[in-house]
């Protein structure tokens, strides 16, 4: 009996602790508490009719544009202080749409009939 109990004990020095125990007094990760910092905006018409799109936001600043398709690859990219663009590249498809404008930035689906 008191050779089953020193091999169980063994086995549990063994098996149940590491070999190489580390450990660390500091916080590896720290929580971030994002800002509603989204650029409200409208796309008009969507879907898109004669491959123009009209963007309307609250501010005048410079618009940066970015369109991707649903894989993530970018499409098209424009910076512009027009309320329209053209997109005449784009074929038929469903496509994502960014807009950076003043330190905002926003998103919406965008559909290419």
């Amino acid at each position: 009996m008191k050779t089953f109990l020193f091999l169980l004990f063994c086995f549990i020095l063994a098996v149940g602790f590491p070999a190489n125990p580390s450990y660390s007094n500091e916080l590896s990760s720290r929580v971030k508490i994002k800002k509603n910092d989204s650029l409200v905006f409208t796309l008009f018409p969507n879907p898109v009719k004669n491959k123009i799109l009209f963007i309307e936001s609250s501010s005048e600043a410079l618009k940066h544009i970015e369109i991707y398709d649903v894989l993530g690859t970018m499409k098209f990219s424009s910076e512009t202080y027009e309320n329209r663009i053209l997109l005449d590249e784009l074929k038929t498809g469903i496509y994502i749409f960014v807009l950076r404008q003043d330190d905002q930035k926003g998103l919406k689906r965008l559909i290419i009939p």
